[in-house]
């Protein structure tokens, strides 16, 4: 699942030379205004200052940020830019920020292409801007707390997931399948991928301290694909596939899933394409799309005899037997 935070994360997570620059400026309780990239048309949004175009040093980044304005960072953290750098922002670009550190650091992100770190003076909190995201980070042993619970709850929803698949498996094999039952399996497994996602940044904001919740959820296989061929088997045909992330599904409504899917209510039954079925087998996608094109859906292609199948353009006599046989196993071998 895609976020945004994670790269940004990662540059600054303990044991790397930014989070040591942003750790002394802290202890020093002075204050800053970082940068990341945005450039060139950052530029145009600075005044005053002067130019450095040095390599990065943790100690040059805390020396610069005893002095007002902002420091200037190229993309890839290997050099300084600039430094005591006066932003003035588009002014079409709002903010909700009170001080005024923080407000240039959010009109900024909202406009150019840059990641921005404000370390607050007073409180000691620092403050990550990226696009429309924001994001405060915490104590390491506040992050490791809520890391352990996550991964309790994500244990928990995970074990939901997988046996609402079970009976979406055997309600497959009888009749057609209640859109509320898809939904049911759906909206479960959404909150497991949220809460992996949640986990999967707190791994990366502890850095070298995070090996341990790391090791931890690798116990759990990321279910994504299980998950998005669940929706290709049942959403309506002329539905988008979703985004990697739906943002606030998880609060859905069944009919809030149901029009996602596709469909103008949940009083329906359907009958699965068969995408989560056949890549259990292992086949190729170019095989899997082949069968959904020819049959339309899991039922009729089980009535396909091996003969049929053999007679598709590209599949053997063995590749015919076999998913023959695999499309005719109880839903338990296949869960």
């Amino acid at each position: 699942m895609d976020d945004p935070l994670l790269e940004v994360l990662s540059r600054i997570a303990p044991g790397t030379a930014l989070r040591e620059a942003i750790d002394n400026i802290i202890r020093a309780r002075t204050g800053a205004l970082i940068i990341i990239g945005g450039e060139p048309n950052i530029d145009e949004d600075c005044e005053g200052g002067f130019r450095l175009d040095v390599p990065f040093h943790h100690q040059f980044v805390y020396e610069l940020a005893k002095m007002d304005g902002a420091i200037l960072l190229d993309q890839d953290v290997h050099r300084i830019r600039k430094a005591n750098v006066e932003l003035i922002p588009k002014k079409y670009a709002t903010s909700a920020e009170t001080g005024m550190r923080h407000r240039t650091a959010e009109r900024i992100a909202k406009t150019r292409d840059a990641t921005v770190i404000t370390i607050s003076e007073r409180r000691s909190v620092v403050t990550i801007y990226k696009g429309q995201s924001r994001y405060m980070l915490h104590d390491l042993s506040y992050i490791l707390t809520k890391a352990t619970s996550a991964l309790a709850s994500l244990g928990r929803y995970d074990r939901l997931f997988r046996s609402a698949v079970r009976r979406l498996a055997e309600n497959e094999i009888e009749e057609e399948v209640p859109l509320a039952d898809v939904i049911e399996v759906l909206r479960r497994g959404y909150i497991a991928l949220s809460i992996r996602r949640e986990i999967n940044r707190y791994v990366v904001e502890l850095g070298r301290d995070g090996h341990l919740i790391d090791l931890q959820l690798e116990e759990y296989p990321d279910i994504f694909r299980d998950w998005m061929w669940i929706w290709k088997d049942y959403q309506a045909e002329d539905s988008p596939v979703p985004r990697p992330v739906l943002l606030d599904a998880a609060s859905w409504s069944q009919d809030n899933w149901a029009n996602r899917l596709g469909y103008d209510s949940v009083d329906y039954r359907l009958e699965p394409r068969g995408h989560r079925l056949l890549h259990m087998m292992r086949l190729p996608d170019t095989v899997v799309e082949m069968l959904v094109r020819e049959y339309q859906t899991l039922p009729r292609m089980r009535e396909a005899s091996i003969q049929e199948l053999h007679q598709l353009q590209g599949l053997s006599l063995q590749s015919a037997e076999a998913i023959w046989s695999a499309l005719h196993e109880t839903s338990s071998e296949l869960t």
